[in-house]
């Protein structure tokens, strides 16, 4: 038996650039006095810019790696995911509204993730309680494996669920 393979690289993730903004609604000084707010995030990620390095500098690897980061640059693309969310007061009893959309990070193929939330919160006397039901819908395409010799079919992916958060806390 020869020695185990080992290798040891880099990996360079995709970077982000996001902006973001709230308005709160009737912003005064006392908190509990406040009615609202309303926030927004949009966010772009490069993901054509990840990739993979020999820590070693090892001349005997950097084929593979230059293939590796090659095949990223080919499949991926740069991506845009947009957040808006709000929320209510009517003093002690707060109602949620949220939507999420990540963008399709795929060159030639179609893929993207909505979220829609919406929920109901109660606070008083450092105790909350929060209910909330997030619906999400996601399309993806999935190669279990890649052959260099034969055309690869990809797996197209359609899932949609519903899912149910709650959460208690107390401060202490």
């Amino acid at each position: 038996m020869g020695n185990p393979l080992e290798s040891k690289y880099n990996l360079t993730t995709p970077w982000r650039a996001i902006l973001s903004g709230a308005y709160i609604i009737r912003e005064v000084e006392n908190v509990e006095n406040q009615r609202g707010f309303i926030t927004a995030d949009i966010e772009y990620v490069n993901y054509k810019d990840a990739s993979y390095h020999d820590v070693n500098n090892d001349a005997s690897t950097n084929e593979y790696y230059n293939s590796l980061n090659k095949t990223i640059d080919n499949l991926y693309k740069n991506a845009i995911n947009i957040r808006l969310g709000g929320e209510i007061k009517f003093n002690t009893v707060m109602f949620r509204l949220g939507g999420a959309y990540y963008g399709d990070p795929y060159q030639n193929q179609s893929a993207d993730l909505i979220k829609i939330s919406g929920g109901i919160g109660y606070r008083n006397r450092g105790m909350f309680i929060d209910l909330t039901y997030v619906y999400s819908t996601n399309k993806d395409v999935n190669y279990p494996y890649r052959l260099e010799d034969k055309p690869n079919v990809p797996a197209y992916l359609q899932n949609n669920s519903g899912n149910i958060v709650a959460s208690i806390g107390f401060k202490l």
